[in-house]
């Protein structure tokens, strides 16, 4: 059997490409402007039901779409007022949505001496910054 330079080199960037080593590591860009982090504390019960997870929503109503789940740690909007008992939020992939704030609350209240600030990745998709408060 032949084995070419053409294909031994794309065996080579095939398996340098798959390698674990060269995924993209996720680094914050930028805080998004206009949330804060917070915090979903439902029941155990609320929390582990995986078959009715609690929703982000498309409009700030009961019976509107679900688009995704809700995140355990979400960033909030600032500068909305909650709505119907919903406030404003997003997916992981920045698409907007609202949250009940029923289960809602501030991500310092669930996480004492710990901050949490919402951060635009360089792969263009929501993520957190954590840190611990100064005394």
């Amino acid at each position: 059997m032949k084995f070419s330079h053409r294909a031994a080199i794309l065996a080579v960037i095939t398996c340098s490409i798959s390698h674990p080593a060269f995924a993209l590591h996720r680094t914050p860009m930028r805080a998004l402007d206009g949330y804060r982090c917070m915090a979903l504390d439902a029941p155990e019960r609320v929390m582990m039901d995986f078959r009715h997870p609690v929703p982000l929503q498309s409009e700030p109503r009961d019976d509107a779409p679900s688009i995704a789940s809700a995140l355990a740690i979400l960033p909030v909007a600032t500068d909305a007022p909650p709505t119907n008992g919903y406030v404003r939020s997003m997916t992981l992939a920045l698409r907007p949505g609202w949250v009940s704030t029923r289960w809602l609350k501030p991500y310092d209240a669930v996480h004492p001496g710990m901050t949490c600030t919402p951060y635009i990745m360089n792969d263009g998709k929501l993520g957190f910054v954590f840190g611990r408060t100064t005394q």
